[in-house]
């Protein structure tokens, strides 16, 4: 790479600012190939070995994070849509459990009301 290029990436990172530090960066799928993916699965599975390794031996193993893939615009979005729905779901049993704790009801009277 082009030295200059590269400083020039690099001033563009930083005034873009250090948001980058809290998400690992996903590389593009622009060159991905069977091999890059056959490579990654490698690295995952050699994490997976030495995680074993180290628990046999009675040690504490290392957290495994697979290595980062490629995504698209349209997995980014279904992604976001999922975790949407999940949360949909999440605050509704959240709250009635809010409700259910506030009223002071027990669950066979709460029960009883919804079946009413």
């Amino acid at each position: 790479m082009d030295r200059d290029l590269a400083e020039q990436m690099l001033a563009a990172e930083e005034a873009a600012g250090d948001n980058t530090a809290d998400e690992p960066v996903r590389p593009t799928p622009e060159g991905y190939t069977i091999d890059t993916y056959l490579l990654l699965s490698v690295i995952d599975a050699l994490q997976g070995v030495q995680a074993a390794v180290i628990a046999s031996a009675g040690g504490e193993p290392p957290r495994i994070t697979p290595m980062p893939r490629p995504m698209s615009a349209l997995d980014i979005i279904r992604d976001e849509a999922r975790d949407r729905s999940i949360q949909k779901l999440i605050d509704q049993f959240t709250s009635s459990v809010e409700q259910f704790s506030k009223s002071g009801s027990t669950s066979s009277e709460v029960v009883d009301a919804e079946t009413q």
